[in-house]
């Protein structure tokens, strides 16, 4: 079955006056199916290819948590009988990452095409080597 879904980018902001910055994650979210799932990468090469050093550490630990934290929302969310009220993807991940002006944000909504997402995201994830919900993170 293909349904309607919305994603968001998840940004790592180097400077939020420039506003540069490089893309290190994905939350994809879809009332119909009750799914709500996101990819992060805990690597950071990229991050220091472009901006010079920053905490690896801290920002692989930041990126496994933003990632596990929206898997336990969308577990909950998935396994609630009524969903509370309309919910878009923003409602979603305010419940893991409030807006603000660190260096790791999610940017504005984008609705993608009607399909079956979930099996191509895990697809996705297992090829790339990077960790989704339910999947082992690569070290």
């Amino acid at each position: 079955m293909k349904v309607a879904y919305s994603f968001s980018t998840l940004r790592y902001v180097h400077d939020p006056v420039t506003q540069e910055f490089v893309n290190v994650g994905v939350a994809i979210f879809s009332p119909e199916a009750g799914y709500f799932r996101a990819i992060c990468t805990p690597s950071y090469s990229r991050v220091t290819r472009m901006f010079g050093k920053i905490d690896g550490q801290g920002f692989r630990h930041f990126s496994r948590h933003i990632q596990n934290r929206i898997c336990a929302v969308g577990q909950v969310y998935s396994s609630a009988s009524a969903p509370e009220g309309k919910l878009t993807i923003e409602r979603m991940l305010a419940k893991v990452l409030p807006a603000d002006d660190s260096a790791l944000q999610f940017f504005k909504r984008r609705r993608g095409p009607e399909r079956r997402f979930g099996p191509d995201v895990e697809r996705t994830a297992r090829t790339s080597g990077v960790g989704a919900c339910g999947l082992a993170a690569s070290p």
